[in-house]
């Protein structure tokens, strides 16, 4: 299948999601939350030449995001440390494919990094005394959060966008999770963290070369 037509099924599939969460069609969302990160696996195989490591570590990262998902949508403290712990795997993935393709170079460039590291600090601090027992492991998936985003940045500007759009899904739903509400909150964690998906799988495909190694 051509690659715009993983695209498409995608648009579909945050969608049906965005509008299951919308009208309480909670059944709905066991397919169409896990389908994100399976459509974009397929764009991602069918838009790259075999023998790419990168975009087979990647891929990898994908498939703890849809596991991930499906954690999530179990209730439950037990579920939500599961999906963040798989999350947090997915970063580190991430980071790693990154690094590979030749991301910002940590220690020369301060910038985004420093930036990053002021936003995971002050959120802490402001949400620390809300987050009770889930404090110390939602601070350390946040540090994977914003050095995933970080090293993004050295990619391209794609890969950049979906650090940033990433970072700002998650906060918006720690905030959910301190207690912290408002309007269509749920939709926009969805509408951000499907388009940092996408971002970051384009800013991949983009950085990759030509032909795989010999």
């Amino acid at each position: 299948m051509p690659a715009r037509f993983w695209l498409r099924a995608f648009t579909v599939a945050i969608a049906a999601d965005l509008s299951a969460i919308t009208f309480g069609a909670d059944a709905l969302r066991w397919a169409s939350k896990p389908a994100l990160a399976l459509l974009l696996l397929g764009h991602l195989i069918v838009s790259t030449p075999p023998g790419m490591r990168p975009a087979r570590l990647f891929g990898i990262g994908l498939l703890l995001a849809c596991a991930a998902d499906i954690a999530l949508l179990v209730d439950g403290t037990s579920a939500f440390l599961w999906g963040m712990g798989l999350f947090g795997l997915m970063q580190i993935t991430y980071f790693a494919v990154f690094v590979r393709l030749g991301g910002l170079p940590l220690r020369r460039r301060f910038v985004a990094p420093g930036c990053y590291l002021a936003v995971w600090l002050g959120a802490n601090i402001i949400l620390w005394p809300r987050l009770g027992d889930l404090a110390v492991p939602v601070a350390v998936y946040s540090l994977l959060l914003v050095a995933m985003a970080a090293e993004a940045v050295g990619v391209n500007r794609l890969a950049a966008a979906g650090g940033l759009l990433f970072v700002a899904s998650d906060l918006v739903l720690g905030l959910g999770v301190a207690g912290i509400d408002f309007a269509f909150q749920d939709q926009a964690v969805m509408a951000a963290y499907a388009a940092a998906q996408l971002l970051l799988t384009l800013g991949t495909i983009k950085a990759l070369p030509a032909k795989a190694p010999e």
